[in-house]
């Protein structure tokens, strides 16, 4: 059957919906609890929508040879999750999920229990989801289906934009956090440097030991007296950075560990200082 390129559009946004609700559903079943696992604010993941545009293109001529059909599902599925995984990673700074633990992977965005199961899954929806989806889609070639599929689109896109912001700000306050976090380091260490040396100093003197300890302490007390205050001026920006945190930042580190374990670093590093 040829579709039209309106055909492939609803074919993204129901399967974008249909993946969003497959990842909540095993968010449930594995965290016990709702998570939001989309990329995007609403109820759409993306990926599975590219993916079944991508697998009905190229493979809707295989549907009556399930075999041909798990290896070529097999093979797009692994090759698209793995070029999202890098994508994802080189822009954002960060692994969006990671197989590394998992065996048989590929630098821990793909590895061979999952490529199995979309390859699976993806021929359950071709042979047997996917006509019904064809069938109810083309109902909605007309006038009034057509100012439907922009809205969504149009709601699909303002989403994207407004997340993609959100995860550049994100990737913001990380570089700046960092940066805060080695001034603090530094700081304290020339602190420490200082202590040593006064120290050291009087260990190794012998005469007008009491002189230079004195000497070292006023040098040393107005060394600290001033770090102190740097210490004191960079742990106030920092302690708002960490506190500031806007609805998409706080729904991606429930959606993706790997977001809150990065800033679970700097909250570690609060507590140590």
């Amino acid at each position: 059957m040829t579709y039209t390129i309106l055909d492939y559009l609803w074919f993204f946004i129901v399967y974008a919906f249909l993946g969003w609700c497959v990842e909540v559903s095993y968010q449930t079943v594995h965290r016990g609890k709702f998570i939001n696992r989309g990329f995007l604010n609403g109820p759409v993941c993306p990926i599975y929508g590219f993916g079944m545009i991508i697998l009905i293109y190229c493979l809707k001529s295989l549907v009556n040879n399930p075999l041909l059909l798990f290896i070529g599902s097999f093979f797009l599925t692994t090759v698209l999750e793995f070029i999202t995984g890098f994508i994802l990673e080189k822009v954002f700074n960060d692994k969006w999920w990671d197989y590394t633990n998992a065996p048989f992977n590929i630098k821990g965005y793909v590895c061979l229990s999952f490529s199995i199961a979309w390859g699976l899954g993806a021929v359950f929806m071709l042979i047997i989801v996917h006509p019904s989806i064809a069938k109810v889609v083309s109902f909605f070639d007309n006038r009034i289906g057509n100012v439907l599929l922009v809205l969504l689109l149009a709601y699909f896109i303002t989403d994207f934009i407004i997340t993609v912001l959100a995860i550049m700000k994100i990737k913001r306050r990380l570089v700046i956090l960092d940066d805060i976090a080695q001034k603090i380091r530094s700081n304290s260490d020339d602190i420490g440097e200082n202590i040593y040396k006064g120290v050291t100093l009087a260990i190794n003197t012998k005469d007008n030991v009491i002189q230079k300890l004195d000497k070292q302490k006023m040098e040393l007390e107005d060394n600290l007296e001033e770090r102190k205050q740097k210490i004191e001026e960079l742990m106030v920006k920092y302690e708002e950075l960490i506190k500031d945190k806007g609805f998409v930042h706080r729904r991606l580190e429930k959606a993706f560990p790997n977001i809150r374990e990065k800033f679970s670093k700097y909250n570690h590093f609060r507590k140590d200082e």
